[in-house]
């Protein structure tokens, strides 16, 4: 498995979007629109590849639809698949996301709920995000981390002892 992360966007398109709703000048920053979670935070996009991942993986991620365009290489026999294909053959997956699916991504491949695999895939994600923008992959993190403890699992994992 190989991650590989591009940062499309900057911190001017941000603030340009802040701008356009507060009819000032903006002083937002990255850490901050992400922390609040407001609509700026989605003019942050990147291109993620994921290679080599298991096919099983893939469907797990691109089962997350908002924000997020999935580039999937194909199984099949007539586009170069061998016809032998199982749910552990590995893909390239790319996605075109934006900082606020990729926070959402995070929150559920994060989970203790998550596949060990598609977790492995979605630490490496944040761990390569640290490289691209510091400040995302800081909030990369399980939803009951960002919500102080809180979980909305079924059948918690057991993280936060007090569920």
């Amino acid at each position: 498995m190989q991650i590989k992360i591009v940062k499309l966007t900057d911190e001017s398109l941000m603030r340009r979007a802040c701008e356009m709703t507060t009819r000032g000048q903006s002083r937002m920053t990255l850490p901050k629109v992400y922390a609040c979670k407001h609509s700026p935070i989605r003019t942050q996009m990147f291109w993620v590849e994921m290679l080599d991942i298991p096919t099983f993986a893939s469907v797990h991620m691109v089962r997350h639809s908002v924000g997020v365009t999935h580039y999937v290489s194909s199984n099949r026999e007539d586009r170069g698949g061998n016809g032998n294909a199982d749910r552990n053959t590995p893909v390239s997956h790319a996605m075109l996301i934006n900082a606020e699916a990729l926070q959402n991504l995070a929150y559920k491949r994060l989970c203790g709920k998550a596949h060990i695999a598609v977790q492995r895939i979605m630490e490496e994600i944040k761990v390569q995000m640290f490289d691209v923008d510091e400040h995302l992959a800081r909030t990369l993190v399980p939803l009951c981390v960002w919500r102080g403890g809180l979980c909305d699992e079924l059948k918690p994992c057991g993280r936060n002892r007090g569920e």
